[in-house]
Formats: structure tokens, sequence, C-alpha cells
């Protein structure tokens, strides 16, 4: 069989095999940090700090930032008993979440969030490496979902996957905010629930081409053959 036909062969199967051990990679994804609330209980601007994931603790907190005077409370989550609820929103007041990327890529972000019906609907999402320079990502709608701590209620959940903003990947700090559009009624709240980082571990080079040679039809000696007979 002629050497050239073998290498392209041998080239279309790598790229075969490096694409299903990424798509293998990619699928298994991790906690990084998530805030319930529950013991971190967020009577005030915070911080405060994780209470799951790989980053839980100190390494992982939470905080709120209004212009103008507000009150900060923990009213009931959607089916827990605590949840990080604020007052008197004006346009450009935020949540923020920030944490540790750091061998990680491909972040997922998901929490539940409701408001009064006199609170702030218009939201967006934006990003940092620093706390200081955010990247808006995203707008998104709040609805006014009525939530209870004996049971879930749905409408209130939100999902945003930031995998294809590289910059985010193996990063040491990553901020996440959640940030209004409008200025409500001085009596209007805003309430965040159950907020979750998830991301997929990098994975080490030497493993991942190992790992793709091995998976070859014809393994490491079809790559001894190859060698052989192009020095031939």
């Amino acid at each position: 069989m002629p050497v050239s036909y073998m290498m392209r062969r041998f080239s279309a199967i790598l790229a075969a095999s490096g694409s299903i051990l990424t798509g293998v990679c990619n699928s298994q994804a991790a906690l990084i940090a998530q805030w319930t609330f529950e013991t971190s209980v967020p009577t005030t601007a915070g911080s405060h700090f994780a209470e799951a994931g790989v980053n839980a603790g100190a390494g992982s907190q939470a905080s709120g930032w209004h212009a103008d005077s507000t009150t900060y409370s923990n009213p009931v989550g959607n089916g827990s008993l605590e949840s990080f609820s604020s007052t008197v929103w004006s346009a450009g007041d935020y949540y923020q979440f920030g944490t540790s990327l750091l061998g990680y890529q491909g972040v997922t972000l998901s929490w539940e969030q409701t408001r009064s019906a006199t609170g702030p609907a218009d939201f967006k999402l934006a990003y940092s490496t620093d706390g200081f320079i955010f990247t808006d990502f995203s707008d998104y709608t709040v609805d006014a979902v009525t939530w209870g701590s004996g049971s879930h209620a749905s409408g209130s959940y939100e999902f945003f996957d930031l995998s294809a903003v590289a910059v985010l990947n193996n990063k040491s700090s990553v901020y996440f905010r959640l940030i209004s559009k409008v200025t409500s009624a001085s009596t209007g709240t805003s309430r965040v629930d159950d907020f979750t980082i998830n991301a997929t571990p990098i994975p080490e080079p030497s493993t991942f081409i190992a790992g793709a040679l091995l998976a070859l039809p014809f393994g490491l000696q079809g790559v001894r053959y190859l060698r052989n007979r192009k020095r031939a």
C-alpha cells in the first residue's frame, strides 16, 4: 500500500479520534461553584461564599451593588428557604459572582431569578477577568414568578453557555454580573437563587495525544510502520 495513502489515512483518523476524545472530555462538566444561600444567608451586600463546588468557600464570592441605598434580605428561594434579594433598583445595579477557572474551560452558568411586580424586568449578563472591565454577553428578561419554600415554580430558570468565550478559559479569576438595565420603583425587588457555575477540565496534552494514538485502528504499530517506510 503506498505510503502517501497511509499517511493521508493516518491524518484523517487522527483528526477524527481527536474530535471524539475532545467530545468525551467536554461532556465531563464539573461543578465549579454554586450559591444556594442556605448557609451563606445574604442579609447584607456580601461577600457570600459558595456552598458547593470544587471552588466552594472563600475562593468563590457573591455580592451586590446599588447606586442608591438598598435593603438586602433573604426571603424564600425557589423551593428552598433562602435567596439573595434587594430593593431600590437603578439601571447599572447588579449582583456579582466570582470564582477561579484555573484548569477549566467551556463555562456555563445557570440560576433562578424572579422579581416583585414593580421590580426590574430587564437585565444583562456580563463577564470579566479582572473585576473592573466587563463585557456584555446577553440580555434577558426576568418574570414575576411567585416562589415558595415547599415547591419549585417554573418560569424563573436562566441558562447561558459561555463556552465560546475563550478569554474565560483557564483564568485564575473570573466574574459574572447580573446587571439591571432599568430603574424600578423604590419598593421593587429582584431575587436570585441557586447561581451555578459549571466548566470542563482542560485535558493534559500528553494524555490527549496518547489516547488519540491508542484510538487508531492500527495503533502504535501502524505509526512505526509509516516511520520505517518513510526512512526506507
